[in-house]
């Protein structure tokens, strides 16, 4: 299984990152995954899909959601069933604010299936675990967790996904024994009032969050757009975490 970071940045897009957006081209033998869908989604055009694409959507912040607009150019000419996931508010925001008409042209004709916080569900094969996240968003965020089955070319394998929240402890044991910990890291630890203030991690933060669920391996993504280097270098994280990988646009990591 592949895991493809089409957009890394948090707020807007930048010279060298797009909001938020991670596809899992190969999620199941005929269906794709996309955790979330911010200006990163623009990478899909033109690439070749399987039957059905399955998109969660963790919120309706524009930097997790614009690009479900592109679905447009993504699916053109091509035969793909869509399911946008998320919750009664999300999806409420998505389809009557982003994809209304003095907004964009067209309405939203994919299919959308509620997410209740706390409940699991079975899609494709795949466990589906869901969990409220804190985050000063006023109908709250979505964090997930997807367990995969074995197949013959992979065994079992875990893998959670968990942006814009402060990283405290409520969400810690609906992601210990993981494979692959997807977790945002907005900020530096020089702003970590700033990240308190917008309601996101700092490294410490996550810092905190790696040593009590101890993932296998620990992708950070969803860090602040302004500073144009590489946030790896901007605190010890690696010192502590030396196989933490910080996610850059258009990276694979296969698992």
């Amino acid at each position: 299984m592949h895991i493809e970071f089409l957009g890394t940045a948090g707020y807007h897009p930048c010279e060298i990152r797009h909001t938020s957006c991670i596809y899992l081209p190969d999620a199941t033998p005929r269906s794709a995954f996309l955790l979330d869908a911010g200006t990163g989604a623009f990478r899909l055009v033109g690439r070749d899909l399987p039957p059905r694409l399955h998109i969660w959507m963790s919120h309706a912040h524009l930097d997790h959601s614009v690009g479900l607009t592109f679905l447009l150019d993504i699916l053109f000419g091509k035969t793909c069933d869509v399911t946008i996931y998320g919750t009664v508010p999300t999806l409420k925001a998505i389809s009557q604010t982003i994809f209304a008409q003095p907004l964009f042209p067209v309405e939203l004709r994919y299919q959308t299936c509620e997410i209740v916080p706390g409940e699991s569900m079975e899609v494709d094969g795949v466990t589906v675990e869901t969990f409220a996240l804190t985050h000063p968003h006023p109908d709250g965020v979505l964090g997930f967790r997807f367990d995969f089955p074995p197949s013959s070319t992979r065994n079992a394998t875990s893998l959670a996904y968990v942006t814009d929240t402060v990283g405290d402890e409520l969400y810690f044991d609906q992601i210990r024994g993981l494979d692959v910990l997807i977790h945002e890291r907005n900020f530096a630890n020089a702003l970590h009032e700033v990240a308190v203030f917008t309601g996101h991690c700092s490294s410490q933060d996550v810092a905190k969050v790696a040593r009590e669920v101890h993932p296998r391996q620990l992708i950070l993504t969803h860090f602040n757009p302004v500073p144009s280097g590489d946030p790896s270098l901007e605190d010890d994280f690696l010192r502590e975490f030396p196989d933490a990988i910080f996610a850059s646009d258009r990276q694979i990591v296969e698992f």
